[in-house]
């Protein structure tokens, strides 16, 4: 039989919580790159005209065709989320989204072979943009109902079939798969003060994390038969916000980013239990 685990990492807590700071660099108008020269340096190419962005919450940048995008979700009241267009001197606002809805998250998928974009949102439900090759605009499509209040929305593949991680702080966080043209729900799963619940694999096993600001944070396992994620282990975190996977030749590691602690790192290990 075998099984596995996800184990602290001896000297886990040795990195700083400084770097827990992800997202700093969002509300800064300089677009830097990095110049060859006998001196490795960085310059600024051009300055990105942020007067609509209020109070910028996520950014997602993405490739349609040979055209590069990112889109910035602006969490203020007042705010305006705006997709912006590289045209090889810097980035440009291209298309304005969505007005007054303080939204939380964007994510960047492929939904039967066209460009999407779902943006959450703090006073409506997720709704979702589809990119129009003939207006070269992202046209609204529709919403995803029945998930109020949503801060962090994720995809993941397991498989070939299409899910939904959509993370809520204050209810039942939700699991999605795409089927007729359409989410539904799968499971829900209570998140009381969960800001992220992250989808992430090791070697065919699939799994999510969901991290708590009040208890312990859950790691989640697929199941194959029942089509179903079972608890599988608690760990704790100081306020996670994030969950990274980094992998070397012959090791796995999970990087947790807190909010008010260090950064955690765990490694993930398979046991032979026949042996």
């Amino acid at each position: 039989m075998i099984t596995s685990q996800v184990s602290p990492l001896w000297g886990a807590n040795l990195l700083s919580s400084k770097m827990r700071c992800l997202s700093l660099w969002l509300s800064c108008s300089v677009v830097p790159t990095f110049t060859s020269s006998m001196t490795t340096k960085a310059g600024s190419i051009s300055y990105i005209e942020v007067s609509k962005i209020s109070k910028p919450n996520d950014i997602e940048a993405f490739q349609i065709s040979s055209d590069w995008f990112f889109v910035i979700a602006d969490s203020s009241k007042a705010g305006l989320s705006t997709l912006y267009k590289w045209n090889d001197n810097g980035f440009y606002s291209y298309q304005s989204l969505h007005e007054w809805y303080r939204d939380t998250d964007v994510e960047f998928l492929d939904l039967d072979g066209k460009a999407h974009l779902i943006l959450a949102s703090r006073s409506q439900v997720p709704v979702i943009y589809q990119w129009s090759r003939s207006n070269q605009k992202f046209i609204l499509q529709g919403e995803i109902p029945n998930m109020e209040d949503v801060v962090v929305v994720k995809h993941f593949r397991i498989k070939e079939e299409l899910y939904l991680a959509m993370t809520r702080y204050i209810g039942d966080s939700k699991v999605l798969r795409w089927g007729t043209k359409q989410f539904a729900e799968i499971q829900a799963l209570p998140s009381r003060g969960s800001m992220i619940l992250q989808p992430f694999s090791f070697k065919e096993r699939y799994y999510l994390a969901l991290g708590s600001d009040y208890t312990f944070s859950q790691i989640y396992l697929w199941d194959e038969d029942h089509k179903i994620f079972d608890r599988f282990k608690e760990v704790y975190i100081q306020a996670p916000r994030s969950f990274t996977v980094v992998s070397t030749d012959r090791r796995d590691f999970i990087f947790s980013s807190s909010f008010k602690g260090n950064t955690q790192i765990f490694e993930h290990i398979i046991i032979d239990l026949s042996l």
